[in-house]
């Protein structure tokens, strides 16, 4: 059997979203399947999965990265290429593999609708497979463009499954197209841990709170900075512990200094496992203003660990507010100030509250966690 993994997210080479399909496929070859990956071409810096999926026997298909600071001709180029089906050959590979199956990834939930139709089209003409996989999507007063609602409305009707991280994400998708997805199904990202245990709790003679994933937009570290920089937070003693990369990376650095709390904020990067982050923190922060359902909510909830989350996504599937953890009605600067205020009113009971996201873990059936 031959099975096509393609991944649509285009913000940066590696990601959260990039975890389930790369796992599936290192699955497929461990079987005996062959493989054939598509991605965006990063230039030299490819991801170490990537390389590994190649040294394993994947076939890998780098594609050209959109960019608008391109010569004439070669807009001239693209604008005939996407009205001209001949001229467009970003697939042939693809059908050059001839798959029999194709799991097409998205960093939110309706990449291929807005801005890969001509691969579904291509998929339809040659009678091929596919399954989508959807992560982030819009939650707020949404009115999809007509790329989206109705066009749309086919290309998850016609496909043989489409997996959501969470339930609320599925709810929302239907309602941003109208219609009940009878092949939807719920999945879960695996996470980046050295093992599935209970974390021994840190000393808490300083506050570690952490918070985990892409410096881009949408993530909340802006609105998590304003709500630190105001009183009586900047009189208290914690520490901020930012892990990933992107490209805001500059940017936060600056606001940081802006808001005058650099001197209590840690730029970590990007770390291995997760299991480092919460062998040292206390707490995770989801300030995010968009979210499917975060690894890392899953990761720290693993580790015993409880989360100030906001109400997007399927984070209150995991959190349940004042019970397991903290949850603020809405992605603002007042709202999550109001939930961060009360979870430090308790911390104390953190580790307590860890245990308790332990529990949810259990009642989900997702995850074994070794209990020390």
């Amino acid at each position: 059997m031959r099975i096509a993994y393609i991944s649509l997210m285009s913000g940066l080479p590696w990601g959260g979203s990039e975890a389930f399909w790369s796992a599936r496929a290192f699955e497929s070859i461990e079987k005996g399947l062959r493989v054939f990956v598509s991605v965006y071409d990063w230039g030299k810096e490819i991801p170490p999965k990537i390389k590994e999926l190649r040294q394993k026997g994947a076939q890998i298909h780098l594609r050209e990265r959109f960019s608008h600071d391109v010569p004439l001709a070669k807009k001239i180029s693209r604008f005939l290429q996407n009205r001209i089906k001949s001229l467009n050959t970003q697939w042939n590979a693809l059908l050059d593999f001839h798959p029999d199956e194709v799991w097409i990834n998205q960093g939110s939930n309706v990449d291929i609708v807005v801005h890969h139709v001509q691969l579904y089209q291509v998929l339809q003409a040659n009678m091929i497979p596919y399954i989508l996989i959807c992560h982030s999507h819009e939650q707020y007063s949404f009115i999809p463009d007509a790329n989206i609602y109705p066009k749309g409305k086919d290309i998850f009707k016609n496909a043989q499954n489409v997996l959501f991280v969470s339930n609320r994400q599925r709810s929302l998708t239907e309602r941003m197209l109208a219609m009940t997805l009878q092949n939807a199904h719920i999945f879960r990202n695996p996470p980046n841990l050295m093992s599935k245990e209970i974390l021994p709790y840190p000393p808490m003679s300083s506050i570690q709170m952490a918070i985990v994933g892409a410096l881009v937009t949408g993530k909340g570290h802006d609105t998590l900075f304003e709500v630190l920089s105001q009183a009586p937070w900047p009189q208290r003693h914690w520490q901020l512990n930012i892990y990933g990369k992107g490209y805001g990376l500059q940017y936060l650095h600056d606001l940081a200094a802006y808001f005058g709390i650099s001197h209590k904020i840690c730029f970590c990067g990007h770390v291995g496992s997760a299991t480092e982050i919460w062998q040292k923190n206390h707490i995770l922060l989801i300030p995010s203003a968009s979210e499917g359902l975060p690894i890392s909510l899953m990761e720290a909830a693993i580790s015993g660990r409880t989360a100030v989350v906001t109400d997007v996504g399927g984070n209150t599937e995991i959190i349940t507010d004042n019970e397991n953890g903290f949850v603020a009605c809405a992605p603002t600067p007042h709202s999550f100030a109001e939930a961060l205020e009360r979870a430090w009113a308790r911390k104390d009971e953190w580790q307590v509250l860890g245990k308790k996201c332990v529990e949810k873990i259990h009642e989900f059936s997702l995850y074994r966690i070794n209990k020390k």
